[in-house]
């Protein structure tokens, strides 16, 4: 296989649709370096009519790629930037703010803490490279009297590494450095196995067991041996 199919049979199982909810009660867009993650998450809370909305994310790994995307120079939190792009983008619910979290269980934590009691059914919003962990790092750290479904975009293969392109779906064109692409995508398989080095009840516990396919390994693998140059 070639580096990009390898590329993009980790990525289709990574972005691998999610089970419906209706209705939906709650969302929590959980801090990324991607504006656009913000922009949907508020035309999901306006579609839905969402009276308040869930915004997580302190300062991370991903904030200095947020504001570079975003053109400032700030200080502010993933939580604070965002919430300014969700307002620009037409919602005008309620907010609740996590400016604290640096890793998706204590954006898990911190929402639950701050969930209004009516929610049951929750979308997350997220990097779509991270969407799959951080829901299954908010179903461990909620609990079964919660259900979570995820927005994923649609047609999301790669046509192009170095800059990242996506064919028809141009919204997502550069929206990652190539290294920090590669970083996230090879981590996330990484940290999904259910192993010592994973997340998984063989490793750190964070969440539950999930099966990889073995074709998606063996192109993780594949990759690990072509020593491709990771930034995060």
């Amino acid at each position: 296989m070639t580096k990009l199919a390898d590329l993009n049979t980790c990525l289709a199982w990574l972005t691998q649709p999610a089970a419906p909810l209706s209705p939906v009660d709650g969302l929590v867009l959980c801090g990324n370096s991607l504006p656009l993650t913000a922009q949907l998450a508020a035309r999901l809370a306006n579609e839905q009519a969402l009276a308040t909305i869930i915004i997580a994310g302190g300062i991370g790994h991903a904030t200095k790629y947020l504001r570079e995307n975003m053109g400032i120079i700030s200080t502010l939190s993933e939580a604070e930037l965002m919430t300014d792009l969700v307002r620009q983008a037409g919602y005008q619910g309620e907010i609740l703010q996590d400016q604290t979290s640096t890793n998706t269980g204590e954006n898990a934590a911190n929402a639950l803490a701050l969930a209004p009691t009516s929610w049951h059914h929750v979308m997350i919003v997220q990097d779509p490279l991270l969407a799959l962990r951080s829901q299954l790092t908010f179903e461990k750290v909620w609990g079964a009297a919660y259900q979570f479904t995820r927005i994923l975009p649609p047609a999301f293969q790669l046509t192009q590494l170095d800059p990242v392109e996506f064919g028809l779906n141009r919204a997502f064109h550069n929206a990652w450095s190539t290294t920090y692409f590669t970083e996230l995508l090879l981590g996330e398989v990484q940290r999904l196995q259910d192993n010592v080095q994973g997340y998984g009840p063989h490793g750190t516990g964070f969440i539950r067991h999930v099966t990889i396919p073995a074709p998606v390994l063996t192109a993780y693998q594949h990759l690990l041996a072509q020593g491709l140059t990771r930034k995060r």
